[in-house]
Parts: C-alpha cells; sequence; structure tokens
C-alpha cells in the first residue's frame, strides 16, 4: 500500500509521525510525506520521500507566519495587501487542481493527515483517497469534564466543577468570534499556510470548492484551534495522559510514539558526571513573548548553582546573540534532544507534547513554562498526573526557577509517578496497534458523502 502523510508545516508535528511511518515502512508499506518545503530536509534525513507543497518554501521558515518582518520596514496595509495577495494565491492552489496534482504524483492508496491540514484532508476525499487523520495534540471538541486545552484548568470533579469546564468551552468560542474571525477580517490575523487551520470561513470555502457542505456536529467540530473534521483519527499520545472523562469514538489514542532509533548527531560536550538542566522552548521560541524572560532566568540560575549544569537551547537566531555559555552554561541553537535526554536530570520545558512523552520514556522530572497553544493544557495533564511542576512565564525569575528545579530533583513521588506513567504508556494501544488500524481503514473513503 502506498501511503501518503500530510503535516502541518512545523517540525514537532513530523517528529512525532516518524516511528509510525517507519513501522508502516517495515510492514512492506511506502511512505512518502507532502507538505511545507521548510521541512523537507528533516523528513529526508530520516529515510522518506518528499514531495513539497507549496512549490516555493514559505518565506521564513517556521514561526514566519505569526511575526512581521523585521528587517523591513514598510507601512502596515501595504504589508497587509501583500500578504492577503499572497494568501490568496496559496488557497487558490489547494482548489485549482495543484494540491491534487502533486498529491497524485505520490499515487497514493491513504492518506494520512494532520488534522489541521483540513484543506489536504477534504481534497484527499474529493479524490476518493480513504483519509485518516492524525493530531499530533490533545485539542478536543466540547467536552463537560475535559476543559479546553488551551487552558491550565484541571479535569471535572463534581457537577459545579462540570459547570465551569462548560462554561469554559462556551467562553473561548465567544472570545475566538473576536480574536480570529473578526481578526482575520480586520486585521488579516491567520491568513497565512502555517496557520489557516483556524479560519472556519476559508474551511467552509475549501470544503465548497471541494464538492462538499460540512455541517457543524456532523461533518465537523469546532476544537481549541478551530475546524476539526469528524473523521477516523489517530491521536499520537497515550490515552493515559489525557484526563479523564469521555472522549470522542472516532479518536483512537496509541502511545509509545517516540522514534527511538531517530538520527541525532553526537552531543557537543560530554554529558558524564553532571546533573544537566535541560532548557528548552522548542523550535518556535520566537513566537513566545516571554521566550527572553524564560531564558533570561534559565542563565541566572546557571551562576547561582555551579553544582548544575545548565544546557539552554535557543532557537531564535536573534535572541541567542545575548546569552553566552559559561562553565557550566551552554548556549546551543539546535539540540539533539533524544540524545541529551538520556543525560538529563531535570527539563525545564515549555510543555510541547513530543518534549513531554520524551522525558516520560527517559524518566526525567519536569519543569513545565507553557507559553501558547495547547501547552497549558499539557502542563495541566502533566502536573495532574505528577510527573511535573508549573509556572507561570509572565512570574518566572531565577530565584522561582531553582526553587522548581531543586523540587523537580529531590521529589520521589514524581519519579514515582513517571515510572507508572511509562508502565501505562507501555501497558496500552501502540504503534503495532496504530498500523493495523491503518490497515484496516484502507478499504474505502473515510468519510461519507455529504
Amino acid at each position: 500500500m502506498r501511503i501518503l502523510v500530510c503535516m502541518h508545516g512545523e517540525s514537532g508535528h513530523h517528529m512525532g509521525t516518524f516511528r509510525l511511518a517507519k513501522a508502516l515502512m517495515a510492514r512492506g508499506h511506502a511512505v512518502t510525506y507532502l507538505g511545507n518545503p521548510n521541512v523537507s530536509s528533516l523528513v529526508q534525513e530520516q529515510g522518506f520521500a518528499f514531495i513539497p507543497f507549496p512549490p516555493e518554501p514559505t518565506p521564513g521558515g517556521e514561526g514566519a507566519q505569526s511575526q512581521p518582518d523585521r528587517t523591513v520596514k514598510t507601512r502596515w496595509w501595504s504589508q497587509r495587501w501583500r500578504n492577503e495577495m499572497a494568501f490568496r494565491r496559496y488557497t487558490q492552489m489547494l482548489v485549482d487542481g495543484t494540491l491534487d496534482q502533486r498529491m497524485a504524483s505520490g499515487h497514493p492508496d491513504l492518506v494520512l493527515c494532520d488534522a489541521f491540514l483540513w484543506s489536504v484532508a477534504l481534497r484527499a476525499l474529493s479524490m476518493q483517497i480513504p483519509t485518516i487523520q492524525m493530531s499530533t495534540s490533545l485539542f478536543t471538541s466540547f467536552n463537560s469534564q475535559i476543559p479546553p486545552a488551551i487552558t491550565a484548568m484541571p479535569p471535572a470533579r463534581g457537577p459545579w466543577s462540570a459547570r465551569l469546564i462548560s462554561m469554559a468551552w462556551v467562553w473561548m468560542h465567544l472570545k475566538h468570534v473576536v480574536t480570529k474571525r473578526w481578526a482575520s477580517v480586520l486585521l488579516g490575523s491567520y491568513r497565512a499556510p502555517l496557520r489557516m487551520h483556524h479560519l472556519t470561513a476559508t474551511f467552509h470555502w475549501v470544503a465548497r470548492h471541494s464538492g462538499r457542505q460540512c455541517k457543524h456536529n456532523r461533518d465537523y467540530v469546532l476544537d481549541e484551534i478551530g475546524p476539526h473534521l469528524i473523521l477516523p483519527e489517530i491521536v499520537l499520545c497515550p490515552k493515559a495522559f489525557q484526563f479523564p472523562g469521555k472522549l470522542p469514538a472516532h479518536r483512537h489514542y496509541y502511545g509509545d510514539f517516540i522514534d527511538l532509533d531517530r538520527q541525532e548527531p553526537d552531543l557537543p560536550f560530554d554529558p558524564r558526571h553532571k546533573t544537566i538542566v535541560f532548557c528548552s522552548l522548542g523550535t518556535s521560541a520566537r513566537s513566545y513573548n516571554g521566550a527572553r524572560r524564560f531564558f533570561t532566568a534559565a542563565a541566572l540560575a546557571s551562576r547561582h548553582h555551579p553544582e548544575w549544569f545548565f544546557v539552554v537551547h535557543i532557537s531564535d537566531a536573534d535572541l541567542i546573540e545575548h546569552f553566552t555559555s559559561t562553565e557550566n552554561l551552554l548556549i546551543l541553537p539546535w539540540v539533539a534532544q533524544l540524545s541529551l535526554l538520556r543525560h538529563t536530570a531535570v527539563m525545564v520545558t515549555h510543555g510541547g507534547l513530543n518534549s513531554i512523552m520524551e522525558c516520560i520514556h527517559n524518566q526525567v522530572p519536569m519543569v513545565i513554562v507553557p507559553c501558547a497553544r495547547d501547552q497549558p493544557g499539557n502542563a495541566a495533564r502533566a502536573a495532574f498526573h505528577g510527573i511535573a511542576v508549573r509556572a507561570e512565564i509572565r512570574h518566572l525569575d531565577s530565584a522561582h526557577l531553582s526553587q522548581l528545579i531543586a523540587k523537580a530533583l529531590q521529589d520521589q513521588t514524581m519519579k514515582e509517578c513517571l515510572k507508572q506513567m511509562k508502565a501505562s504508556i507501555q501497558s496500552g494501544e501502540g504503534i503495532d496497534d496504530a498500523v493495523e488500524f491503518i490497515e484496516s481503514m484502507a478499504t474505502g473513503p473515510a468519510m461519507p458523502a455529504m
């Protein structure tokens, strides 16, 4: 079977899929990726064929969609017009046959599509290609037991907390009318290839041009990010990490997806005989308002704790210039995270799901400092399960960070919870189950005619 994997254009969305893709290849299936040219080298380094779409790279790479061009001084309306024209050209490629041709060039028998990429799923279904969604986050729809993943709320513990959670969902959707729908029209917010998954109006436009009239709660739901098609779906996260509560029947949770054979270079230092504190905001640090505060707190904490060795990953090329390595502080623009975590005592992280799962696998206690997106919800789940402590980035300083690191180092209960979580993940449904599910769904379109 020929399988086409289409993931959102950030590297984090791809990293979680590699072990599954390799397992599919081991079963004799051919796997090809289609996506933003910015991630082509990442995918090809793992041994997969890659089809670029759009044909040219997105200017600026990851994070560029949410950041202004700092090197060009121009009038706001002029830049807004250019961005709008670029977005219209991109959306036109979604429906004028350009995307269809790229997909068809892989001769797919099945499409595995990121839940963010409803445009790809709609086009695949219009081409009568069986389609399964994949999600690299815990976003879901209205649920009185499970709060939105963009909040730090705990799960429901009774009727009153269930009402509060329901109110949180309602309030979130009301805010989205202003922060997404109106902001998109008036300010051009989210009108870019890497951010258009927020846009309900564009979703319906693509659906209509794909011959479908999608109805809310029948064909799609509105989750914390935007439209989310109701399709058979693989969630690349163990169910054990989710809050307790009723979950949609079409979503299948599979854990143990970390690619332990991921190709990574050697570490640039000898990790032996060091108490390593690994600090990172992932690959999108430039898009977080509190990034400089985070890295400053880590750098200052290293001065007060010479007994710890800080490895600080700063992916923002502008921000990294403000920090210098010292005897017990190593500043890196990129890090072989999986290799480093094997030697790490504590990780201070933004709470990306990949990082949390890799910490669980390596039994690394966490200090989670969420910044945006699903990170507050991930942090809330990690704290609920006792495998991390949390901090707010707006209040973070070196003293507070040092206290949290010390707590994570010394907390034996946290270490025991990490062992229990790892055992739960290993005993649950894993990659082999996901492969069998994919093979079972390859017999016909995974979405009824609308």
